[in-house]
């Protein structure tokens, strides 16, 4: 049977960290520009729309060939919003128009560096297993059992987690993996039914991580536009 699968770039116009982040430009174009790009590259997409609040943020991504269906409502797009929320409203919007998604994929646009060969194969790895939902991640650069520390009330630094076994090597602890915002893989009747997003059965995606850097302040604009160009 056939699934409608919809491509989504999802952009608030308030950011904290960097405001209007998603049009500053990394290697000559905004990246919310890239992001559209790089959902217009994944050739399965039946559509690729923004949730935005914000009307300059929805007519840069429509210039870049995205669709509009709606400007989101300011309760979704405060510091406080959760994403999946915006997630909810969309899949809703929707299906209002007749036109359900199945699948949700989306495209954040604060990793400018993703290949769209990352999302091809997460929607692969979708298809292919019985996920509820794909995320992305790299190796993580800290581990919890063996380099990560909380301090004690008495001042002491140890270990954050203990382990049954001893880790004297890294390569002893568990693996850990740091989720990344390359892009997130969704079936759409589990975003509307579940609480938490990572309570269902979630499939990872192993990232490479120069593809994998998300955009979280001035530094990181810094070196994605080195890389870029």
């Amino acid at each position: 049977d056939d699934l409608l699968i919809l491509g989504a770039v999802f952009a608030r116009g308030g950011s904290k960290g960097v405001p209007r982040k998603c049009l500053r430009t990394v290697g000559g174009r905004t990246l919310l520009e890239i992001a559209v790009d790089h959902a217009r590259s994944v050739e399965r997409l039946d559509a690729v729309v923004i949730s935005t609040d914000d009307r300059e943020y929805a007519s840069v991504a429509e210039q870049a060939g995205a669709t509009v269906p709606f400007l989101r409502p300011a309760v979704l797009a405060s510091d406080t919003a959760a994403e999946i929320d915006a997630w909810r409203h969309l899949i809703t919007h929707m299906e209002c128009r007749g036109e359900r998604p199945d699948i949700l994929v989306t495209f954040p646009a604060t990793a400018p560096l993703r290949s769209p060969s990352d999302v091809d194969a997460a929607l692969d790895l979708f298809l292919s297993s019985d996920a509820d939902l794909v995320v992305t991640g790299t190796p993580a650069a800290r581990n919890p059992y063996f380099n990560m520390v909380e301090v004690s009330e008495d001042g002491w630094a140890r270990v954050a987690v203990r382990s049954p076994t001893d880790v004297v090597r890294r390569q002893d602890a568990p693996d850990l993996w740091d989720l990344t915002t390359v892009t997130f893989v969704a079936d759409t009747h589990y975003v509307m039914e579940t609480e938490r997003l990572l309570d269902g059965r979630v499939a990872l995606l192993p990232i490479p991580k120069e593809r994998a850097l998300d955009i979280d302040d001035e530094f990181d604009l810094f070196v994605a536009d080195l890389v870029l160009k």
